[in-house]
């Protein structure tokens, strides 16, 4: 008899467990702005889409400009840390089947000083239940990337050219002290 009850009461748990995990509906590709499917593209600059769901707004805003700029990041082959972990398990047959799946995104930016002149040209904010759900749309312009490029690149010359000449002042310096010690 006892474990006639303790049958029912697992049956139980899992039957609620399996009725509750349905969770919020996904978003209607209608939804979904046309700009963030197909981002625009021109010869002058670079456009990239990133999106973000959290409970905040401003967090769910900031996070998917964030993610926008890392795609520009990834475009230009610019150093980013970046790692993903994606899981999903499927069990079941048919109509039966259940799906579980977890997806977690780090990302870092190493050389931000390079997205100067990035900047978020569309926005759009949608409402799923409870959260909010951000589209942004960032431009980076290839005249700032070219810029920038130069910028370093004079920086790096100035620094080989200081450093040369302080190399050449020391050995002028080691000259005179040979000469300073060969005549005593």
């Amino acid at each position: 008899m006892k474990k006639l009850v303790v049958l029912f009461v697992l049956l139980g748990v899992v039957l609620m467990m399996v009725n509750c995990g349905g969770g919020k509906p996904p978003a209607k590709m209608d939804d979904i702005p046309k700009w963030y499917l197909n981002p625009p593209q021109t010869e002058d600059a670079i456009y990239e889409a990133g999106d973000a769901a959290k409970q905040s707004m401003a967090l769910a805003k900031e996070a998917a400009d964030a993610r926008a700029r890392d795609a520009i990041a990834r475009t230009l082959e610019v150093k980013v840390s970046n790692m993903l972990k994606n899981f999903m398990q499927e069990s079941g047959i048919g109509e039966d089947a259940e799906a579980l799946e977890f997806t977690s995104s780090v990302s870092k930016q190493i050389v931000n000083s390079v997205l100067q002149g990035a900047r978020v040209v569309k926005r759009e904010m949608k409402t799923e239940g409870s959260s909010y759900h951000a589209y942004s749309l960032v431009e980076y312009n290839l005249n700032s990337l070219i810029q920038e490029t130069q910028k370093a690149a004079r920086q790096k010359k100035s620094l080989y050219n200081e450093a040369k000449a302080k190399m050449s002042f020391d050995e002028l310096d080691k000259e005179i002290s040979k000469m300073g010690a060969g005549s005593e």
